[in-house]
């Protein structure tokens, strides 16, 4: 009975949240990460990447044993300052011939589609650093819940909903 029960449960929530395979609605209890390029071109890519992994690693560092949004949240506005000037040696480190700005607060983010996948625009909360102008493409990933350690070498991905899984293992 407590089987059956959990499963017409599982399919109620499923058919609220899960209307269209083709969209993913971030939660608004997360923390977005993105670098914004100085140009499109070849060396301006690359140092975007190289920036994005610093910016990675430091972040991971301070924030890796946080365990909510809000301690995430106040870990990263209370190292702020740290993670600008590690950005700063990476750009010096590798000789990157930009300026930079960075922003922990609500920013803006245009809509992505990602593997047949659409990203809401809107503006949220996130760490957004500039190189430059900020001409270029732009990386960006979900930063908490963490979502940004995917290999960027992997040609495919694939999502899964928890609730789709759960419900499949009972079908």
């Amino acid at each position: 009975m407590k089987k059956t029960l959990f499963i017409i449960g599982l399919a109620l929530i499923a058919t609220f949240l899960i209307q269209d395979d083709d969209y993913i609605e971030i939660p608004s209890t997360s923390i977005r990460m993105r670098v914004i390029a100085k140009s499109n071109d070849t060396k301006d890519q690359e140092d975007k990447i190289k920036i994005k992994k610093a910016l990675e690693e430091k972040i991971y560092e301070i924030t890796e044993k946080a365990e909510s949004f809000e301690e995430t949240d106040l870990l990263i506005k209370e190292n702020k300052t740290q993670i600008d000037e590690y950005i700063r040696k990476t750009i010096a480190k590798n000789g990157i011939k930009a300026n930079f700005s960075s922003n922990y607060g609500v920013n803006y983010f245009p809509e992505k589609v990602f593997k047949g996948i659409t990203y809401s625009a809107g503006n949220y909360k996130s760490f957004v650093v500039t190189l430059d102008e900020g001409k270029g493409d732009n990386w960006w990933c979900v930063l908490y819940p963490p979502l940004c350690l995917i290999d960027e070498n992997v040609e495919e991905y694939e999502y899964h909903s928890l609730i789709k899984d759960t419900l499949a293992k009972y079908n």
